[in-house]
């Protein structure tokens, strides 16, 4: 069985390139639905952001493993596969787990530490799920990465020091516009990146104006904000009180053509507007950076501006780093067994006997007259006690030694690869504690 990690990240592809490539949410459960039933995967989700398009897929011979890379180019663009396929990255086995488990951790994002993606991981995670694509260890090495993920935000302070790629543009828009304080600051798009900016530009004093398709999601984030409100035809015609637009829609298609740019300059006597596009596919035509006065910075441009301010805390990001390869470890030691049954019995035995032991002595320290025989009668009830709630998972296991997905939901339900250790031997932190 092979865990393959393919697709296109802005480490590897252009804007114009992953542009090709986004699989909307409405698109992705057909396309999962195709790669399991038709083209012999065991298991496949697929993380679409403006950041990525990647796919996790699970094969069961290394033949369908070579087969994931150039079928991902011919489906993502059919019309002109190596456009796409040139700038495909493929990941299998170990690096594929790592890879998973640091894109969920957020040390591949754009923002190093922002936490939108944790989010966005859990959705592709749901999404497969819903659509029936996931198979026992594509599921398992998926949750690994979200628990992973959890521990990074709150085990480090890379998360606390990190914003989003929404707090990027906002702090862009004012080092290039300068300060905002009374200034009309446009926010195309209602949805969750467009209410992160729209909060940061409220936040340094701006006139905000606000317009989405949907003209009630603009209306009720407006009125959080006490911005005003445009229909989708007003840009241009309040052109002259604009000095910023950030751009973050889901839509297709450009929602500002380069001729709508330059028909707001008109009106603005081509005075400098700033233009941030943060949209994947862009919502501003690249032409529109042509048209005098306009500084047009898209997510790429920004990424590179983020990376000239450098990375976050040294410290942090060790911790971080440190924090997923443990988990790695952990996942891959699982995900390598053949049999899956045998050691999970096993770990399931040796944690219900390290909270047992713990809590024994714990007791027993509170009562110092206790004597030898009433201990140990203390001890041998316990250990009755353990064995008789330990009987049902483990002849469940064996039952079903076939299926791995026994095995891993069972690792997932008493924490069997959580990090707390008691004795050197896993322990989910929740029993220890009760």
């Amino acid at each position: 069985m092979h865990l393959v990690a393919a697709g296109l990240s802005f480490r590897s592809a252009p804007i114009s390139v992953r542009e090709r490539a986004v699989v909307p949410p409405s698109e992705a459960n057909r396309m999962l639905r195709y790669l399991v039933g038709h083209c012999g995967l065991r298991g496949a989700a697929v993380l679409s952001t403006c950041n990525r398009t990647e796919f996790y897929v699970s094969c069961p011979t290394d033949a369908l493993a070579d087969e994931v890379r150039p079928r991902l180019a011919m489906y993502l663009d059919p019309v002109d596969d190596s456009a796409v396929g040139d700038h495909l990255f493929e990941l299998r086995g170990a690096d594929a787990i790592r890879h998973m488990l640091r894109v969920a951790g957020g040390l591949e994002s754009m923002v190093v530490g922002e936490s939108q993606v944790l989010g966005q991981f859990r959705d592709a995670h749901q999404l497969a799920r819903d659509a029936g694509t996931l198979d026992a260890r594509l599921d398992y090495v998926m949750r690994r990465a979200v628990s992973a993920g959890k521990r990074v935000r709150t085990e480090t302070t890379i998360g606390r020091r990190s914003g989003s790629i929404a707090d990027a543009a906002a702090q862009v828009a004012r080092e290039v516009a300068g300060d905002l304080h009374g200034r009309g600051v446009l926010v195309l798009g209602a949805g969750t990146m467009s209410a992160l900016a729209a909060a940061r530009m409220h936040e340094a004093g701006a006139r905000l104006m606000i317009t989405s398709r949907g003209g009630d999601s603009a209306l009720a984030l407006a009125s959080r904000l006490t911005g005003d409100a445009l229909a989708i035809s007003d840009p241009i015609a309040m052109a002259a009180e604009i000095e910023v637009v950030i751009c973050c829609t889901d839509s297709s298609a450009p929602v500002l053509s380069a001729g709508d740019v330059a028909a707001m300059q008109e009106r603005r006597e081509h005075r400098p507007l700033t233009v941030i596009d943060i949209a994947v596919p862009r919502d501003v035509e690249a032409e529109a950076a042509d048209v005098a006065g306009v500084t047009l910075i898209d997510v790429d441009a920004l990424g590179d501006r983020i990376a000239s301010g450098g990375s976050p805390q040294r410290g942090a990001l060790a911790e971080a780093t440190a924090i997923i390869e443990a988990e790695v470890a952990r996942a891959i030691a699982v995900v390598a067994e053949r049999d899956t049954a045998g050691p999970t019995i096993g770990a399931l035995v040796r944690q219900a006997e390290a909270i047992r032991r713990q809590e024994v002595e714990r007791t027993l320290a509170r009562m110092p007259d206790v004597d030898a025989a009433t201990a140990d009668k203390v001890q041998k009830l316990t250990r009755a006690i353990v064995s008789k709630l330990l009987h049902a998972p483990i002849s469940h296991l064996r039952e079903f030694a076939d299926d791995p997905g026994v095995a891993l939901t069972l690792r997932d339900a008493f924490e069997l690869d959580a990090p707390d250790l008691i004795d050197g031997q896993s322990v989910a932190s929740d029993a220890a504690a009760s």
